[in-house]
């Protein structure tokens, strides 16, 4: 599971899906970066960071991790702010001025725990997923990734242990800790499920729109249907590229075909608008002098 900011997103990086295959997809993606002595590497990542994150930020889940914090190298200033001998002039100086962000550092288990620590974001930053999606709720297809996706987000943890049991489900680990779930991070699993509703709407009212065409214009080739629309009818299209193919293969005839069946509209509407008005007698002078 990876995480960007909206900032900060690379698109050749997010939505290059031919160059991933589905394995690379769930394999754990890491950055090297120089040990403190300065001839060693180590490997850290985003998974790294919240496992090994400060005890004060137990009840943090993954998802307010990412949007709260970002990890720094350690200066001057930080090393003032963590020691316990300047705690109380820190305190002062808040007083006086606008209050310094928060700083927090790792657990001894991480790999930059003398070099890093974690500052807090000035402004609450939205984190963007790249990667598998979150699937719908009401799928039973992908009813366990999604219980799992929900799980890693938004409940704290330290290890899988912290997630679900041996020989549990996710749906089940789900349904057992889902009271760890704060209110906020509710309101967000909400939001992605009426994400997923406007996206499938948009695609039902997409579908419908070239159907009509095709009804109209006899010349347009039934090829606009996806071929990946699944036998009940339903259909999501969960890539921006899929969409733009989508809307790509609405030509000029289907524009044309459209367009005209505004314009025959209209023009019935005029013609029942004049005779109604003819039938009442309004304007019989004007049409005797004409």
């Amino acid at each position: 599971m990876f995480f960007s900011h909206i900032d900060a997103v690379d698109d050749e990086d997010v939505f290059d899906d031919e160059a991933i295959n589905d394995e690379n997809n769930d394999e754990e993606h890491f950055q090297v970066q120089p040990a403190e002595d300065k001839s060693n590497f180590i490997l850290v990542n985003t998974r790294i960071d919240y496992q090994y994150r400060s005890d004060k930020l137990n009840n943090t889940c993954l998802y307010d991790f990412v949007s709260t914090f970002y990890k720094k190298k350690i200066n001057e200033t930080d090393l003032r702010y963590l020691s316990k001998s300047s705690t109380a002039q820190e305190r002062q100086d808040n007083q006086r001025g606008r209050p310094s962000n928060e700083r927090f550092s790792f657990q001894n288990e991480h790999p930059q725990t003398t070099t890093h620590l974690l500052m807090e974001y000035s402004e609450v930053h939205v984190p963007v997923l790249y990667g598998p999606q979150i699937p719908r709720q009401d799928r039973d297809d992908t009813r366990e990734r999604y219980n799992r996706a929900l799980l890693t987000l938004f409940v704290p943890w330290r290890n899988v242990a912290d997630l679900c049991d041996i020989d549990q489900t996710w749906e089940d680990a789900f349904e057992s800790r889902k009271d760890l779930i704060s209110a906020h991070s509710w309101k967000i699993i909400e939001n992605i499920q009426l994400l997923h509703e406007c996206k499938k709407d948009r695609d039902e009212h997409l579908l419908k729109v070239i159907a009509e065409a095709q009804v109209d214009n006899d010349s347009i080739e039934p090829t606009f249907i996806p071929s990946n629309q699944g036998a009940d009818g339903e259909y999501e299209v969960d890539d921006i590229d899929d969409l733009i193919q989508l809307i790509g293969s609405v030509d000029e005839f289907t524009a044309a075909a459209i367009n005209a069946t505004k314009k025959s509209t209209e023009n019935v509407y005029i013609r029942e608008t004049v005779e109604a008005v003819e039938k009442v007698g309004r304007f019989n002078r004007m049409n005797r002098k004409c």
